[in-house]
């Protein structure tokens, strides 16, 4: 299986899920109790994969840099970031 595979299988169907069951209780009028609407939702979602990127990155790359582990060129599609493919980035942000 391909990486980007991967993530269309085991990561997007449950986000779409999630966003479903969110949409739905939106509309039934659920809301979130006040000391946790504070913020925007989307904000607070947005803060979270920006801190997962920056955390993650230069561990990443260096340990593929190093040879700790590496990538199967066959199943990526090809960009990479430093060391890292394009679909590592991608599995950071929607992983969070």
């Amino acid at each position: 299986m391909t990486y980007s595979g991967y993530l269309m299988t085991f990561l997007i169907p449950p986000l779409l899920a999630l966003l479903l069951l969110a949409f739905i209780d939106q509309r039934r009028g659920k809301i979130l109790p006040p000391e946790l609407s504070a913020a925007s939702p989307a904000v607070v979602v947005l803060i979270f994969i920006a801190v997962a990127v920056i955390y993650t990155t230069p561990w990443d790359n260096y340990l593929v840099a190093t040879h700790v582990w590496w990538y199967d060129p066959a199943l990526v599609i090809g960009i990479t970031v430093g060391w890292v493919p394009l679909e590592e980035y991608a599995f950071f942000i929607l992983q969070t």
